[in-house]
């Protein structure tokens, strides 16, 4: 069992080590549970959890699946909560892949894209930003119809100017957001993390809403 020594600060704070904070995938604003037996031993849990960027990530597909499961009141709530965190354990986890994935060369400038080739993207005056595709979103990208392909190159550039401009789906650790576009009646999204100190934009999933939900839960 490993043991970590903090120290009480004159108002009573503690500071938690990095590696406990990485253990508990704590966030900015979570709360922590101490619990004492009757011997005076100290047992430390992860309480309430600050998720409100996440208010909206999916929530009606995972309430849909939890009433379909029979779940209701503090039940609904907890599972409800309880699966947005994983949502975001796993968008953080498809970060630090990405990213490793980009420094190792395994990464495509979207320009560069044989996908979107054959859209005359050429035009689109580049931003500040680098944005390059994943193994993952290359994939993603070649399961797409044409109609749907010809909106991305109008997107990506959007995202090469300001990328900080939409909504931020927040893990713990990693600046990830998601931009919405519309093909014919249907909603699709592109999924990217933001490496700001590299002018970095990696996209980690682009698709259709619920399939993007249903490969993250995958993951999962």
């Amino acid at each position: 069992m490993e043991t970590y020594r903090v120290k009480v600060g004159a108002e009573g704070e503690i500071i938690l080590p990095s590696e406990l904070q990485k253990l508990f995938g704590l966030a900015a604003e979570d709360s922590l549970d101490l619990c004492v037996d009757s011997e005076g031993k100290v047992f430390v849990r992860t309480a309430e959890r600050s998720v409100g960027p996440l208010s909206d990530f999916f929530e009606d597909l995972i309430i849909g699946e939890l009433h379909g499961a029979g779940c209701s009141g503090d039940e609904l709530k907890s599972k409800l909560l309880e699966r947005k965190l994983k949502l975001s354990t796993v968008l953080d986890r498809m970060s630090e892949e990405a990213h490793r994935a980009h420094k190792n060369a395994q990464s495509v400038k979207w320009r560069k894209a044989q996908t979107l080739a054959s859209f005359n993207q050429e035009k689109e005056i580049q931003g500040s930003y680098n944005l390059v595709l994943t193994t993952r979103s290359i994939h993603d990208l070649a399961v797409l119809q044409e109609k749907e392909l010809q909106e991305i190159p109008a997107v990506f550039s959007r995202l090469e100017q300001d990328p900080l401009a939409f909504k931020r789906l927040k893990g713990p650790y990693y600046e990830t957001y998601r931009v919405s576009f519309r093909s014919g009646s249907k909603e699709y999204r592109v999924v990217y993390t933001i490496f700001t100190q590299e002018s970095l934009i990696v996209v980690l999933t682009v698709g259709a809403r619920e399939a993007i939900y249903a490969n993250l839960n995958g993951i999962a």
